[in-house]
């Protein structure tokens, strides 16, 4: 009952995480390893897909069960409006109910977006073990299993209606959030200031369309990727022509 109550605790401390130490080196080995692992040996599963959506959902319910119960920034912080948190719920939501919306969403933003809060995370003001924290990395390593084995192994890929789709979704999210943010003084989505530090105030309309083009950008650049062999092959086909 002790641990329950340390690991679930309510009170901020001060992070004892290192960027780029130990720890942080062995999750990103892990990742880097198990990602390899699912890319080149594993084949379709859903024994696999419905493990991995288990996975995300109950990581997603016991945080947001320790934010309503701490209440530590329920309504600035404990939403479920950051991007890799709509990307887990809407993920896990795709895999065990085999929507596939949903499934989308989760693995186009899933894919960057795990992968950038793995290279620099940002885990909430406590020293580990804490339900943040472990909450923290089991989301973003399952998030990132799950759209590596969806795009390379499943093979979903990206149309353009797709693209188009996810556009639309994402701006209209923005958007949303933006407004939220200034009513609520929140920093959802990092539409009001980035997760670091810098040394420059930005005209706040000019920041948010800042980072909804970067998004937007980020986007196009996954589109290409993922259809980067039938570009080619358009390509060339049209100066064969």
């Amino acid at each position: 009952m002790n641990f329950f109550n340390y690991f679930f605790r309510s009170i901020p401390e001060k992070n004892n995480f290192i960027l780029f130490g130990k720890t942080h080196m062995s999750i990103l080995i892990i990742a880097f390893i198990v990602s390899y692992l699912i890319i080149k040996n594993m084949k379709v599963n859903k024994n696999f897909e419905l493990l991995v959506g288990s996975v995300l959902l109950i990581q997603q319910v016991s945080l947001y069960y320790w934010y309503y119960t701490s209440r530590y920034n329920l309504l600035t912080e404990g939403l479920p409006l950051y991007h890799c948190r709509v990307a887990i719920l809407t993920l896990a939501l795709g895999l065990i109910f085999k929507i596939d919306l949903p499934l989308r969403i989760g693995t186009y933003w899933g894919i960057f977006g795990s992968i950038g809060a793995l290279l620099l995370p940002g885990p909430d003001p406590f020293i580990f073990p804490h339900i943040t924290q472990v909450s923290y990395f089991v989301g973003h390593l399952f998030l990132l299993w799950g759209s590596i084995y969806l795009l390379f192994v499943k093979k979903i890929g990206m149309t353009k209606i797709d693209l188009k789709n996810i556009f639309l979704f994402t701006n209209l999210y923005h958007v949303i959030v933006f407004v939220l943010n200034h009513k609520i003084s929140s920093n959802y989505a990092y539409l009001r200031q980035p997760p670091f530090k810098i040394n420059y105030t930005f005209n706040p309309y000019f920041y948010g369309f800042i980072v909804m083009m970067i998004f937007n950008i980020i986007l196009v650049l996954e589109y290409l990727f993922i259809n980067k062999k039938d570009l080619m092959q358009d390509k060339l086909v049209i100066t064969t022509l």
